[in-house]
């Protein structure tokens, strides 16, 4: 299974990366680059994590990083849809967007 990242999710992860490297460049590189490891390792068990109210999407709580990951699965592909913070409440977490491999 592949994992392929929206635009909305690289926009993101990029918001995520200038927010935390205005106080430290080298910690919001390996801050962004662990939510990307969790994102990959929903390929080994996609189905276990929480579904949403949002048809088709399902949500990886990251608790320890204090971040959301919302997701579909489509065929043999994981669509990582939107990150965010757990204090920030999204609109529409399945709207998906051209994608990237990751």
């Amino acid at each position: 299974m592949k994992v392929r990242f929206t635009r909305t999710a690289q926009r993101d992860l990029a918001q995520i990366y200038d927010y935390i490297s205005q106080d430290s460049p080298d910690i919001a590189s390996r801050f962004v680059a662990r939510l990307i490891d969790r994102s990959r390792a929903l390929t080994d068990n996609p189905f276990e994590r929480r579904a949403t109210d949002e048809a088709n999407t399902r949500v990886l709580v990251a608790p320890r990083l204090r971040y959301l990951i919302f997701y579909t699965i489509a065929e043999d592909e994981i669509h990582i849809t939107h990150i965010r913070h757990t204090s920030y409440v999204a609109s529409s977490p399945s709207r998906l967007g051209s994608m990237i491999v990751a």
